[in-house]
Order: structure tokens, then C-alpha cells, then sequence
């Protein structure tokens, strides 16, 4: 009976280890957030990081609102961030985010184009040293491509001042890059950001997270194992 009842549970458990290998052996998503201030107002960004066999994607967004954006000193400039191993050599970078230009009365009209300036080592800033990442829009002058709020293409950003216009285009909405890192796994994790503001750049927020999260799939198998083992000892009990 004893022999049984153990052959049960590991039976039951056996989702729970698949969820644990799937977690480690699919991707991982972490997420950091900024918010704070600089001298020209309030400033809120989210870096979402998911990690692979082989790659990592970061999706940067600038989370103030379309009406609160005033300044080029409140759009995202740069995200600096460190693995917690070595991420390998680096093979192929993409970036993909909705242009847009910027008049002097606000009208946002959408453009063609993608963010690769924060992935070029000559128009901007890019660097891999360490386990420390740069993706920067600046460098190689005037800075552009500079991620500011969602908003529709047609759309006003009612409140920017006339020197807003000088950085088109901007991209409007998030900004996601793909780099493929040799040494890139599921079990890679982030353990710092920084996300930088203007153009000089002007102001440097850290990054505050929580845990990484598996994919949905690997939770399911998970809350699939848990319940699985709970009804059998509810069994066993009665």
C-alpha cells in the first residue's frame, strides 16, 4: 500500500517537475520599472526583458501620458542593464517601434522607420562590456529616435514646447530589440537597469523589479500538477 500510494504522488507530481524544466528550458520574462523627476518634470519608463536559448528581447516604453510629455528631457534615451552570466558573443540585433515627427504645435504624424540608432555603435551609443549592456540613442550627433509616450498617429501632444521638434523623428510608443547572445539562456536573469532621459542624458533612474515570471505554459503545468496531487490525497484521506 505504501509502495503504491508513492508511486502516486510521483505520478501527480510529474507535472511539477515539467513545469520546472519548461520554465528553465522556454523563456523568462522580467520586468523593470522607473519613475521618478527631473528638472523638466516627471519622468516613468518599463523595461520588459525576455530571456532565451540564444536571445534576449527588450521592450522600452516611456509609461507617462501623452499629455504629461513637456520636454525632450522626459523622453528615454538609453536603458543600461546587467546579466547575471556572461552573455556570449553577439551575433544578429533587430529593432522594431512606430516613428513618428513632431511639429512645433505637437501634431504627431507617424513615419516610416525603425529605433536602430540605440543598437549602432556610430549613431548612437551601443556597447557590450562585461555583462553590462547599453542600448543608447545618443552619440554620433544630434540624438533622435528618442522613445516618448504611446499616442494615435494625428494626435497632439498638447503640452511640448517648440524645442520638442528639433529631435524628430521620435518613436512613439514601445521600442523592442532583439539580440541574439551566445551565452543566453532561460535561467539568465537581470540584475540591474538604468534608464537614462534626455539628450545629455539628463537624468539616470534605477530600475526596481520583480521576480522572473515563467511562461504562462509552464504555470499551467504547475497549477496542473498541484491540483492533481491535492485530490488524490483528499482521496486517500476519506
Amino acid at each position: 500500500m505504501t509502495s503504491r500510494f508513492l508511486r502516486s504522488i510521483a505520478l501527480f507530481a510529474a507535472p511539477l517537475t515539467l513545469a520546472l524544466g519548461a520554465s528553465s528550458a522556454s523563456a523568462t520574462s522580467i520586468t523593470y520599472n522607473a519613475i521618478g523627476s527631473g528638472t523638466d518634470g516627471a519622468l516613468s519608463a518599463q523595461a520588459v526583458f525576455t530571456t532565451g536559448a540564444g536571445v534576449v528581447q527588450v521592450t522600452l516604453t516611456n509609461t507617462l501620458s501623452a499629455s504629461t510629455i513637456i520636454s525632450v528631457g522626459q523622453t528615454v534615451s538609453d536603458l543600461s542593464f546587467t546579466f547575471s552570466n556572461a552573455p556570449g558573443a553577439l551575433g544578429m540585433t533587430s529593432a522594431s517601434g512606430q516613428q513618428a515627427n513632431v511639429s512645433g504645435s505637437g501634431l504627431v504624424t507617424y513615419t516610416s522607420g525603425s529605433p536602430d540608432r540605440f543598437l549602432s555603435t556610430t549613431h548612437g551609443g551601443f556597447t557590450v562590456i562585461g555583462n553590462t549592456i547599453t542600448l543608447e540613442a545618443i552619440g554620433g550627433g544630434k540624438p533622435n529616435e528618442l522613445i516618448a509616450p504611446a499616442t494615435a498617429n494625428g494626435s497632439i501632444y498638447a503640452s511640448t514646447n517648440n524645442g520638442f521638434r528639433s529631435h524628430n523623428p521620435y518613436t512613439i510608443g514601445p521600442g523592442t530589440f532583439t539580440l541574439d547572445l551566445a551565452g543566453v539562456t532561460a535561467n539568465s536573469t537581470i540584475t540591474a537597469t538604468k534608464f537614462s532621459f534626455g539628450t545629455s542624458p539628463d537624468t539616470y533612474l534605477p530600475g526596481t523589479t520583480a521576480s522572473p515570471v515563467p511562461e504562462p505554459s509552464s504555470l499551467l503545468l504547475l497549477g496542473t500538477g498541484a491540483l492533481g496531487l491535492a485530490g488524490m490525497l483528499r482521496r486517500r484521506a476519506s
